[in-house]
């Protein structure tokens, strides 16, 4: 009986004239093709925001910070301690203030960091985007400034020339609070890819920041990479727990949730919500293929009749219903899967071909200016499998419809 019911379900299957798919059959596969092949493409878009959102900029500051009135002689115990947590993959010590620069008549806002080379690259990958000159410069006794590549071009330098940095005095004047200015000469640029960072930061000498600031002997706080960036949250408290303990010395904690969690957050609501709403295409596909299967139902019913009369019992006539609409959905999966990753893998060159096209950019808010690409194989196999089921899940109910048909009924109508 299983091989009558996979018989009958490749002859409602396919075409009475081609042999192949039969209008019906074709109209439900392309629904499900099309569910599919945009709920892969839309999540490996989204999953590549969150992707590149995460390597260019949570990777390239720290996960996580203890600030407070630190002294430099501090800073090994406070190394010491933080590193006793085996999360700990990286510790540096920093000074952080906002200052000026200047270049001709052009002025710029900036964060400005002391560090130190050896420490920061374990904290930071700003290393990896440097594009002209060295980090290591700044372990140089010289009066050196890496910036990026942005705010060189506002400021119109490159490496080798100087520009002037301005930060707040602390000492109070006769005629007020002025700035101290000193000039510094740019040995690198990095670029980020990030326009909010590669227009804003710049990085000097820990030591030429304690000169400027006029800290000698203390420093803004420490700055930690963690193994999971997810659970700094909980970590930094820990660690901050056991230097109060440890130092009796009260401090504050930052995270990267504090600057950038919002951003990451709304791409995975957006991803979320996204994925929720393709999702209900997918389900509308698969009412879809119920509703063919009705009508399938509704036109066959003498042929289901005389075979019910042949011996046919109702379990062998659900069954073909049933095979009808896995063999639909497991053609619009399998056709919706490979169309989905074609598309996915070579989704930047289409769009560069349209933008070339059309001489427009589609990218234009985003700190990236292209469409990036991560294709997840357990979300696929994911849309696949829930699709699967869903077709399935829809096709009960007309395969029951047809299980139940009267063959005295029909036959007597007919």
């Amino acid at each position: 009986m299983k091989n009558i019911s996979l018989f009958l379900a490749l002859k409602y299957f396919r075409s009475r004239k081609n042999g192949f798919v039969s209008f019906h059959s074709g109209m439900a596969i392309f629904g499900i093709t099309i569910g599919v092949l945009v709920l892969i493409l839309v999540t490996s878009v989204m999953n590549g925001f969150q992707k590149e959102l995460k390597e260019r900029i949570l990777e390239t500051i720290p996960h996580a910070s203890i600030i407070g009135n630190i002294q430099i002689q501090e800073y090994e115990s406070i190394e010491r301690i933080v590193y006793d947590n085996s999360q700990v993959i990286g510790v540096a010590p920093y000074i952080e203030t906002q200052g000026l620069l200047s270049s001709g008549s052009f002025l710029k806002g900036v964060y400005i960091y002391g560090v130190i080379p050896k420490y920061e690259n374990t904290v930071s990958t700003i290393s990896d985007h440097i594009v002209s000159g060295s980090l290591k410069t700044l372990e140089e006794d010289k009066y050196h400034l890496v910036i990026g590549d942005i705010l060189a071009y506002q400021l119109g330098v490159e490496v080798g020339d100087y520009v002037n940095v301005l930060v707040p005095d602390t000492g109070l004047g006769l005629a007020g609070i002025f700035p101290r200015t000193k000039k510094f000469k740019i040995s690198a640029i990095f670029s980020i890819g990030a326009p909010e960072l590669d227009q804003s930061f710049a990085y000097m000498s820990i030591a030429n920041a304690s000169k400027l600031l006029r800290i000698d002997q203390s420093i803004t706080g420490v700055r930690i990479k963690y193994q999971d960036l997810f659970s700094s949250n909980k970590q930094i408290r820990l660690d901050a727990a056991n230097v109060r303990k440890n130092l009796n010395k009260e401090v504050m904690t930052s995270t990267w949730q504090q600057n950038y969690g919002t951003l990451f957050e709304a791409i995975q609501n957006e991803r979320f919500l996204v994925s929720l709403m393709l999702f209900m295409l997918i389900l509308l596909s698969a009412y879809n293929l119920m509703s063919m299967l009705v009508m399938t139902v509704n036109q066959k019913k003498p042929q289901i009749a005389i075979l019910m009369t042949m011996g046919a019992t109702s379990k062998t006539i659900k069954n073909v219903f049933l095979l009808f609409g896995g063999l639909v959905g497991s053609f619009g999966i399998l056709l919706g899967c490979l169309a989905g990753l074609i598309i996915s893998i070579n989704f930047g060159s289409i769009i560069n071909f349209l933008e070339i096209l059309f001489n427009t950019q589609f990218l234009k808010v985003y700190f990236i200016d292209y469409f990036p690409i991560d294709i997840r194989f357990e979300w696929v196999s994911a849309i696949c499998s829930i699709t699967f089921i869903s077709c399935i899940l829809f096709t009960v109910y007309p395969a029951r419809l047809a299980s139940k048909v009267d063959p005295v009924e029909i036959l007597n109508n007919e």
